[in-house]
């Protein structure tokens, strides 16, 4: 199945080396420097394994998170973040993760000049990856991928009961509504 690229949020010239990582996401690893999110890296469960990424932006490192997700029942429903300028650049400041089951972070500083964003990704299981741009200091752009719902995802209810007639199935119908609610 196709997924839809979103973003990225961040750099506009993105004058960084692009990465890319799509799958199903068991854990994030967060690593800070000052205001500053150093570097992002992900475990994916693909094909039965799971698939350690490549660490995307800079090895260092003053604070580390793990976002460990109760997978395959916790997913991830929102991401957002902020970026600040720093040398001309931008930069990943902080970011926070929402599951179906919590929330996680803020990770790093929000900063008062920061450009902030909201990725609402909702309660299907929707997410489909990562990417962005990486620089010297950290992350300087990131988006994710989703995956459109399919049928398979939606609940649909039960079609309407249609009464026709009056008289003998109209009593029916609602005798078996009666005994239905009295029944509790």
């Amino acid at each position: 199945m196709d997924m839809i690229k979103v973003g990225p949020v961040g750099g506009r010239q993105q004058r960084g080396t692009h990465w890319d990582e799509n799958g199903q996401v068991v854990q994030i690893f967060v690593s800070s420097k000052h205001n500053t999110i150093s570097s992002l890296q992900f475990l994916f469960y693909e094909n039965g394994k799971l698939v350690l990424s490549n660490k995307h932006g800079a090895n260092d490192c003053e604070s580390f998170c793990a976002v460990t997700l109760d997978y395959p029942t916790e997913f991830l429903t929102s991401i957002s973040g902020s970026f600040r300028t720093s040398y001309g650049q931008s930069i990943l400041s902080s970011i926070s993760f929402g599951t179906n089951k919590g929330s996680y972070g803020p990770f790093g500083t929000p900063s008062a000049d920061a450009n902030k964003f909201t990725f609402q990704i909702g309660n299907y299981h929707s997410f489909g990856g990562f990417h962005g741009s990486k620089i010297r200091y950290g992350i300087e752009s990131f988006g994710v991928y989703m995956k459109p719902i399919t049928t398979s995802m939606i609940h649909f209810k039960d079609p309407p009961v249609n009464v026709k007639k009056e008289g003998v199935q109209e009593k029916k119908v609602l005798h078996k509504l009666r005994t239905s609610f009295t029944s509790f």
